[in-house]
């Protein structure tokens, strides 16, 4: 797997040939992380997908919802075999989630930590 690599603020790198990409494990792990920042209905090439963000943080109730489309979310990214050790929580309109991947390029762990809010 390859997928373009991002700067500090999440802009896709540009203009160094091969070195603005990354692979496998770290492809993965940035390709988890760059799906669930999605928002529903905000790329217009796929409308429907991304997850919409304003209706799980905005209403009351939703944290077992949200927790599920990231989960969804991120078993659906290519290379990823397993998630486990999700751990999540919601303050006020802050979420924030920590969980483990295994992926087919490594036989050890990658840990995603994501704040969304």
């Amino acid at each position: 797997m390859r997928v373009r690599n991002v700067t500090e603020n999440w802009d896709w790198c540009f203009g160094h040939s091969q070195s603005d990409y990354t692979r496998d494990i770290n492809a993965v792990s940035l390709d988890i992380q760059m799906r669930v920042k999605e928002w529903l209905n905000d790329c217009f090439f796929n409308l429907e997908q991304g997850i919409a963000w304003d209706v799980r943080l905005g209403s009351h109730n939703q944290k077992e919802l949200l927790d599920q489309d990231i989960i969804n979310t991120a078993s659906d990214v290519e290379g990823v075999l397993n998630i486990f050790n999700f751990k999540s929580m919601v303050d006020g309109r802050r979420y924030t989630c920590q969980f483990d991947v295994y992926t087919i390029y490594s036989s050890e762990t990658v840990t995603i930590n994501f704040t969304q809010g």
